[in-house]
């Protein structure tokens, strides 16, 4: 593990972010996504200041981080999104699966029958998203034959949103629309749940109306929404420390390939956090650091374990001076949007590509 190379997550700027969910939301119930590592901020110690904060679930996508969060002693419920096939876990450990087909429903009554169990479930329904869930054509049909079986608690009924972040909602009010429709058709039928919920960050933010009695926040807890005008604070920071300082001659090569190449005398400052770390390879000859609250350039490409950049116009800078990657120093700042940009990805691969020997500092 890096000790140079570390990320300072700030749980005052998570529990800001909460309090934006609340101040949107009201006293609807909230079901707090830590998957992917809390997105890639530490799950464990995420998920116990959230409850600590007074949110009652948690979401996550496979069984195996449900597990972490209970071995950890965290006792919530737990839904699990995508993961249909650890039923005997989701026993064990006291899960909340998400049913998207018959088969598996089917599946988890009869386990539950053998053990003389009843487990919660929440059903999901395909409204366009087009990855999981029971299809619109279906859903009505299959739903009625998975609320009849037996040993089985439909407690929430869930879609997801393919597009809820764009300006223009008409697809997202078309998914809106089938999904309210759909409960009105099983209400009918006397088919109710305790929950329902399609709300994701985007939605929490800009569709009041989609809030049901459940919002599902994920990326909006750790900083990032659709605008500055959310008013969320990035909780990850991402710091290390010069390694190196080469004073070279005009004419010199650095790194692979020999792609920057100096135009001047140049300091330039090895700095150990690379690829392997997360931080992205299209950074090469185009991202930035901050340097005594400066921005100092990659120079050459971005290598497994360190990276290279110019420090000739900063004064002042020695082996051991601090480094910001992602966060704010001085009057700069870099966040994970900023880097989105320049590598033609959004903020969640960012946060969530940071490496696993990079350090989490909660403070």
């Amino acid at each position: 593990m890096s000790q140079k190379t570390f990320a300072e997550i700030d749980l005052k700027a998570l529990a800001h972010n909460l309090g934006i969910v609340r101040k949107k939301t009201g006293s609807r119930n909230m079901i707090a996504v830590v998957k992917a590592n809390a997105y890639g901020h530490g799950s464990v110690e995420i998920a116990k200041h959230l409850i600590s904060l007074g949110v009652p679930l948690l979401g996550v996508a496979f069984t195996g981080e449900a597990i972490r969060l209970r071995e950890a002693g965290i006792n919530v419920p737990i839904l699990v999104f995508f993961d249909k096939d650890n039923i005997d876990e989701c026993f064990r450990y006291n899960l909340t699966p998400v049913i998207f087909d018959l088969h598996a429903a089917k599946k988890f009554s009869a386990a539950a029958r053998k053990l003389k169990r009843t487990i919660s479930i929440h059903i999901k329904v395909d409204t366009g998203m087009g990855r999981i869930g029971l299809t619109l054509d279906k859903a009505y049909s299959e739903i009625l034959k998975i609320t009849a079986l037996p040993n089985l608690a439909p407690e929430g009924l869930m879609s997801h949103f393919s597009d809820a972040d764009l300006q223009d909602k008409e697809f997202a009010n078309h998914q809106l629309s089938a999904f309210v429709s759909l409960r009105k058709d099983l209400s009918r039928k006397k088919i109710t749940f305790k929950y329902a919920h399609i709300a994701n960050s985007a939605a929490v933010l800009s569709m009041p109306g989609a809030h049901m009695n459940m919002v599902r926040p994920g990326i909006m807890l750790y900083g990032y929404g659709i605008s500055k005008a959310d008013n969320l604070r990035p909780v990850l920071s991402l710091k290390s420390s010069i390694l190196m300082i080469k004073k070279v001659p005009a004419g010199t090569p650095i790194s692979y390939a020999r792609t920057f190449v100096t135009k001047r005398k140049s300091i330039i400052a090895t700095i150990p956090a690379g690829y392997a770390d997360g931080y992205d390879r299209k950074l090469s000859n185009s991202g930035e650091v901050l340097v005594k609250g400066k921005r100092a350039p990659i120079a050459g490409r971005v290598c497994m374990d360190t990276i290279m950049v110019d420090v000739t116009d900063i004064p002042g800078v020695r082996e051991g001076t601090e480094v910001v990657l992602i966060g704010e120093q001085g009057k700069e700042n870099i966040t994970a949007a900023d880097i989105a940009a320049k590598t033609g990805t959004i903020p969640y691969e960012v946060l969530t590509s940071i490496g696993h020997r990079v350090k989490r500092v909660f403070y």
